[in-house]
C-alpha cells in the first residue's frame, strides 16, 4: 500500500492559528454576554418580587390602621431594595398601595441601565373581580 504524506507548503504554515484564536475569542465573548444577560434578568425578577412583597406588606399595615409607607420602607430595606415612591389611594375600606422600588445591577453595560426598577400595587378594593 502506498501512503502519501501531505506536507503544507512553507507559506501555509500556521494559517489555522489565527482562525482558532478568533473562534475561541468569539465563543468567550458570546458566553460572557450570555452570563451578563442572565444576571440582569435574575436581578430584574428579584426586584419585581421584592416590589410585590413591599406593596403587600404596606397594604397589610394600612388595613390594620398603621402607616403603609413606613412599613413598606422597612420591608424594602430588609429586601435590599430602595423605595423610590409610595402612595396610598382610597380610604380604610377601599384602598390601593402603590410602591416603586429599585436596585443597582452592580455592573455597567453599554445600552443597559445600571439600576432595575419595578412598580407594584396591593390593597383591598370591594367589588373588584
Amino acid at each position: 500500500m502506498i501512503r502519501r504524506v501531505l506536507h503544507a507548503s512553507p507559506g501555509e504554515a500556521g494559517v489555522a492559528t489565527p482562525l482558532v484564536v478568533l473562534t475561541v475569542m468569539g465563543l468567550v465573548t458570546l458566553a460572557a454576554v450570555g452570563v451578563l444577560a442572565l444576571a440582569y434578568s435574575a436581578t430584574a425578577r428579584s426586584v419585581r418580587a421584592a416590589a410585590d412583597l413591599v406593596a403587600v406588606s404596606g397594604a397589610q399595615a394600612y388595613a390594620r390602621g398603621g402607616d403603609a409607607c413606613d412599613e413598606a420602607r422597612r420591608i424594602a430595606g430588609r429586601n435590599q431594595v430602595d423605595m423610590a415612591e409610595c402612595e396610598v389611594t382610597g380610604d380604610l375600606i377601599d384602598f390601593v398601595v402603590e410602591v416603586r422600588v429599585s436596585h443597582g445591577v452592580g455592573w455597567r453595560l453599554p445600552g443597559l441601565p445600571d439600576t432595575v426598577a419595578a412598580t407594584a400595587y396591593a390593597g383591598n378594593v370591594t367589588g373588584a373581580p
